[in-house]
């Protein structure tokens, strides 16, 4: 149980968690006034309505390429903890858009569940037709930490006609070294058939798989928007992720792509994972190893992390 302040007391291991807080209140790191993204909301295909923060550049024109970004966050986490990157983005000229992903961060409604990988593909085609929209620019830069890579890895692979200009991967989720035990997964298959919402824990709640930096642990034990469990039809659909991916093609993404990788990750199989993305760039990403822990915003030093994921983002002449 977690005691919030005016939000109550939340309970993660209630089947509802209700969570109404906006998520930059948890923020990582707390920007001036001037500086606080816009909360605004996206529908999505099956009416669900998810929350979406946005970073307008402070009132300069930036780089040359001023292609948005659509930025995803993980599976437990929520756009407060990457709030520090994207404002560093937005500096440089870039609209920046946080979109939280169904059932987690400040939505309550089915928390931590999806019934498919489509269903989570289709979202971020939505968020990506939501980004153009609101821009006017014909195409997107997508940047995904940790799960939210993986997703991003799979709709870049998978849905090619997608305005897509750029994939960059922070520590991605693509081949995890955590896993649920057995047990666990044999309750999942069978909650698949009967109860697809029945929640289980997510294998990621020691908060020293993310950081060695103490303010940010304690920052994550106190977070009452982090997700700690989540429903059957969400590793099922997690799962499908993994398939699809290991099915497509060799060089099936085939837009620029860098990978940022944490050197001390305790979550990620940086090796086989490594090699899934030389497999589906054909070879063509750009990676860097930081000597960190699995979340790069979190260490105690974040500006060279900030500096190169700016950098990481191809320039160009044109928005369209």
């Amino acid at each position: 149980m977690f005691g919030i302040g005016v939000l109550g007391i939340i309970s993660q291991v209630e089947v509802e968690t209700i969570v109404t807080a906006d998520a930059m209140l948890f923020g990582a790191v707390e920007l001036p006034a001037d500086r606080v993204p816009q909360r605004t909301t996206l529908r999505l295909s099956d009416g669900y309505e998810t929350s979406v923060y946005v970073h307008r550049p402070p009132g300069r024109t930036g780089e040359p390429d001023a292609r948005p970004v659509l930025y995803v966050h993980g599976i437990q986490s929520h756009p407060g903890w990457f709030v520090g990157s994207a404002a560093h983005l937005a500096d440089s000229g870039r609209a920046v858009f946080q979109v939280t992903r169904r059932g987690s961060g400040d939505n309550h409604r089915n928390r931590g569940h999806a019934a498919s990988a489509e269903q989570l593909l289709d979202d971020t085609a939505a968020a990506v037709r939501f980004v153009t929209q609101q821009t006017g620019c014909g195409s997107v830069h997508l940047v995904g930490v940790s799960w939210g890579g993986k997703l991003l890895a799979c709709f870049a692979a998978t849905r090619h006609d997608s305005p897509v200009a750029s994939l960059t991967l922070i520590a991605p989720g693509l081949v995890p070294r955590v896993d649920v035990s057995g047990w666990t997964k044999a309750g999942i298959a069978l909650s698949l058939l009967i109860a697809p919402k029945k929640r289980f824990e997510i294998p990621l709640n020691d908060v020293a798989l993310f950081t060695d930096n103490e303010p940010m642990r304690q920052y994550l034990r106190d977070d009452p928007l982090r997700l700690l469990w989540a429903t059957a039809g969400f590793f099922w659909a997690t799962r499908g992720l993994d398939v699809m991916l290991s099915r497509a093609g060799d060089g099936a993404i085939a837009v620029p792509t860098t990978v940022f990788v944490a050197g001390r990750d305790r979550i990620i199989d940086n090796v086989a994972s490594g090699r899934l993305v030389e497999r589906l760039t054909g070879g063509r990403a750009a990676v860097r190893q930081f000597d960190a822990a699995h979340t790069l915003e979190f260490e105690p030093d974040a500006h060279p992390f900030y500096e190169a994921l700016v950098a990481a983002l191809p320039a160009g002449e044109s928005t369209v």
